[in-house]
């Protein structure tokens, strides 16, 4: 990591040869810092991620998957029938979404394939999926469509992933659509709640979507450090872990 902060990039060989191990001992390890989000892996190496560029979701959806489990059976809990609820993409998304399949009698609002069909199929909630240009990295519905789509309704709770949780910026995206969706949601939700795992905290990504007093609730897997805490004390933000 002191090499590829340094170089901005690292090869597999010139690692292997350093550090007197085998190449697959190398590429090991970079697969397992791609999955903590400390770099991208490329052909024959690694470089620094790009603070506009996400992790592919199957990338992601190998950080942390016990931890997004109980992300969402905390969020399972605050649903009741009759609600109506959006849920917006990402692994965690998924992860709530199998939890809802389990509940009936909910108008299920969302942008994501893969949170629409999980839902669906279950058969025993009506699910309700935005327009627009579908993301084939993570089968995100995204652009103008979806934002002003999304922004027709009133939602009892908006459940909405993030890309970062910065102590100074405050909730961050990688892409400004993804973030407008997010300011939409927070506007029309009776109670607008953040699913972010603890990898996602001391991130900087590329767009300043939401401050911290902006959401209702904040969900995560882990207590927080003293200065989180005491950022999210001062925003009157719900958390719960």
């Amino acid at each position: 990591m002191a090499r590829l902060e340094r170089n901005g990039q690292v090869r597999v060989a010139e690692l292997a040869a350093t550090l007197q191990v085998t190449d697959e001992t190398i590429r090991r390890d970079l697969k397992a810092l791609e999955g903590e989000g400390r770099l991208r892996r490329i052909h024959g190496g690694a470089v620094v991620p790009r603070r506009n560029e996400e992790q592919p979701i199957d990338v992601r959806g190998r950080v942390n998957p016990r931890e997004k489990q109980r992300i969402a059976a905390l969020a399972v809990a605050l649903l009741r029938e009759g609600m109506s609820i959006f849920i917006d993409t990402g692994t965690t998304a998924n992860a709530l979404a199998q939890r809802v399949a389990e509940q009936r009698g909910l108008n299920v609002i969302t942008n994501s394939l893969d949170v629409a069909l999980t839902v669906a199929r279950r058969g025993n909630n009506r699910v309700m999926i935005a327009p627009g240009t579908v993301r084939a990295k993570d089968n995100a519905v995204i652009g103008a469509d979806a934002i002003g789509w999304a922004g027709a309704f009133c939602y009892d709770i908006a459940f909405m992933g993030i890309g970062a949780v910065n102590l100074d910026q405050g909730f961050m995206d990688y892409e400004e659509e993804e973030a407008q969706l997010r300011r939409v949601l927070v506007g029309r939700a009776e109670r607008s709640v953040i699913l972010a795992d603890e990898s996602k905290f001391g991130r900087r990504a590329f767009v300043r979507t939401l401050d911290f007093a902006a959401v209702t609730t904040l969900i995560t897997n882990e207590p927080l450090s003293a200065d989180y805490a005491a950022a999210f004390r001062e925003a009157r933000t719900d958390v719960v872990c």
